[in-house]
């Protein structure tokens, strides 16, 4: 089996944690959750995640804010932000604050899950054109020296050349 990705799930709706947790790791993920942004903050501190799920309607910092903070803390991670308040938020602002996807709540399972394994099939292609840019630059880099060798051995013979002609 694959290694699915390590999940922080932020809402103040703790029925809604317990229901995503629980469905999401006997979908193999490794999951935790908080019910307020500062404990995700803590605990984002202190372990590593893939991925935030969080709400954005919650007391003391939404989900925005929290967003915000994290994409500083761990530019890396992941962001689903999900919200029932579709008139209040768009996709543009959550993609503005730095998440990855939006979504509306109620969804279901099967849903959050498309979504999360979109997030990471498109950070494995972002990853793999990194590589092959990477191998391209050093293919390039390797080709325009050995070009460079090539002419200085040229300059070489032409003056090994010339200094033959001029000792005899």
């Amino acid at each position: 089996m694959r290694e699915r990705s390590s999940v922080i799930i932020v809402d103040d709706d703790k029925i809604l944690l317990q229901m995503l947790q629980s469905g999401l790791s006997m979908d193999g993920y490794h999951c935790e959750t908080a019910s307020s942004a500062m404990s995700a903050l803590e605990l984002i501190n202190r372990n590593s995640f893939d991925i935030m799920i969080t709400d954005i309607n919650m007391p003391e910092m939404n989900g925005l804010e929290l967003t915000k903070k994290v994409k500083r803390l761990k530019p890396k991670m992941e962001i689903i932000i999900m919200t029932g308040l579709i008139d209040d938020f768009s996709y543009d602002t959550a993609i503005d604050a730095g998440a990855s996807d939006f979504i509306k709540k109620p969804f279901s399972l099967k849903e959050l899950t498309a979504r999360i394994n979109h997030i990471k099939m498109q950070e494995e292609l972002k990853r793999r054109l990194k590589e092959l840019e990477e191998f391209y630059d050093i293919a390039v880099g390797r080709e325009l020296r050995i070009k460079q060798l090539t002419e200085e051995i040229e300059q070489l013979k032409e003056e090994l050349e010339r200094s033959k002609k001029t000792h005899y």
